[in-house]
């Protein structure tokens, strides 16, 4: 197993206990509607450092969002789903992700979507495992996507 791969399962795991942890009421019970969205970050042989979920999805910028909107949805979003957050949920943050960065927009098609420095994160539908990253400098759906760097920055060519 590669170094990168380790790494991806540990930032995962790490993520999920927390998620699951501050998720729980002092019941044991989870709070309803208090879904967790996590980001942390991959380092990819190819990209360097780039976010991902907390499933090791890498997580999109859409070059059209650039005014802190909300643009891919709909249509656009079964292809590109937007990492979505419940209205009284926070994001979890992993090691290397700025908490201050992070935070959330209103959703047209409902719900909230979480924002790296303003930019909605979406994922990417033909990214078939954790860390693959087929849709950077892709341009469909009206506009060009691009991996989002933990600086808050899309890694534009």
């Amino acid at each position: 197993m590669s170094t990168s791969t380790r790494r991806l399962f540990s930032v995962v795991i790490a993520i999920g206990i927390a998620a699951t942890l501050a998720g729980c009421t002092a019941g044991g019970s989870a709070k309803a509607g208090a879904r967790i969205s996590a980001i942390a970050v991959l380092d990819s042989k190819d990209l360097g450092d780039i976010l991902v979920d907390g499933k090791g999805n890498v997580l999109y910028a859409f070059k059209p969002d650039n005014a802190s909107t909300v643009s891919c949805t709909f249509g656009c979003a079964t292809v590109w789903p937007p990492l979505s957050v419940a209205d009284n949920a926070s994001t979890a943050a992993g090691d290397g992700v700025d908490v201050a960065l992070l935070g959330k927009l209103p959703n047209p098609a409902g719900g909230h979507v979480v924002t790296y420095n303003g930019w909605p994160l979406y994922r990417y539908a033909a990214d078939k495992a954790p860390g693959q990253h087929r849709g950077q400098d892709v341009f469909l759906n009206g506009g060009y996507w691009y991996v989002m760097k933990p600086d808050g920055k899309p890694l534009m060519p």
